[in-house]
């Protein structure tokens, strides 16, 4: 009895396996069919040497960066391949994203000086290199390029040398107009006159030129100008700027226009011209 149910229990097991080897060997079967007829083999597409890419294909994935550079990629605008050498290599379990990354010093020397190497803390987008936010780290460091207008507001201290450079220049380029903070010396003065006369980095060191406009002396100098303004004598048609010549606060002596205007014997007993003619500003009339 024992026997039998042996032979039966062998028997069973070569047709299950047997079975199985059948079903194995069709599903496989059906596999490579599948694929074969669905993806037929091109080896003709790998018969060629491939180009590389172009900034229009990178593009057709990298929406954003060929739009950066197209609008203020400025020197950066040439073939994505000159910096990324290694495209789509980055790999989550071995972190190389650091390793595959371009360098700036692979083109940049320290141009910035050899204290700020971290390129990537003031041109956080290297596809816009010329869009730098004014972070602190930069307004501590704009006299490492900047270093003619530091010595400016150094040497010529005024409200100006007050103010860290941020409070004007919001980003890296950015000139700002006098009006955002400053009222015109008179209505209708316009605001590009200003540093004319008032060098930004040194504003208190006033000049100017000979056509300089009087309402600009006299948003200032009211009185005077008034006077001015209001005088019959030939002074009134000369402009303020003809006499204080170029450099603010000048005085001019009388003699620089007028020489001699007098017999000596006159400018020998009156040697001062205000003595007669009491202010410059309006002189009395002769008639």
């Amino acid at each position: 009895m024992m026997k039998r149910v042996g032979t039966a229990l062998a028997r069973s097991s070569r047709l299950t396996l047997l079975l199985v080897s059948l079903i194995f060997a069709a599903s496989t079967a059906f596999a490579a069919k599948n694929a074969t007829v669905d993806i037929p083999v091109q080896a003709d597409l790998y018969a060629v040497t491939p180009t590389p890419l172009s900034p229009t294909q990178c593009a057709q994935c990298h929406t954003s960066v060929f739009g950066s550079l197209k609008q203020s990629g400025g020197k950066h605008r040439f073939d994505c391949q000159q910096c990324h050498k290694a495209i789509h290599s980055y790999n989550p379990k071995k972190a190389n994203y650091d390793e595959l990354m371009p360098k700036c010093s692979s083109c940049h020397t320290d141009i910035h000086g050899p204290a700020n190497k971290d390129c990537s803390s003031c041109h956080a987008n290297p596809h816009t290199p010329r869009i730098v936010a004014m972070t602190q780290r930069l307004t501590n460091t704009c006299a490492t390029c900047h270093a003619e207008p530091k010595a400016e507001l150094v040497k010529f201290p005024s409200k100006h040398s007050l103010l860290a450079c941020a409070k004007c220049h919001t980003s890296h380029g950015f000139k700002p107009s006098c009006s955002a903070c400053h009222k015109p010396h008179y209505q209708g003065q316009a605001y590009d006159t200003c540093a004319k006369c008032h060098p930004v980095h040194q504003p208190k060191q006033v000049t100017y030129t000979t056509t300089e406009p009087a309402a600009t002396c006299g948003s200032c100098h009211t009185k005077v100008f008034a006077k001015w303004k209001a005088t019959p004598s030939r002074h009134s048609k000369v402009n303020c700027a003809v006499c204080h010549k170029e450099k603010h606060r000048y005085v001019p002596q009388c003699t620089e226009c007028h020489k001699a205007p007098h017999p000596k014997s006159i400018l020998d007993r009156y040697p001062k011209c205000l003595a007669c003619h009491l202010d410059v500003h309006d002189l009395p009339s002769m008639k």
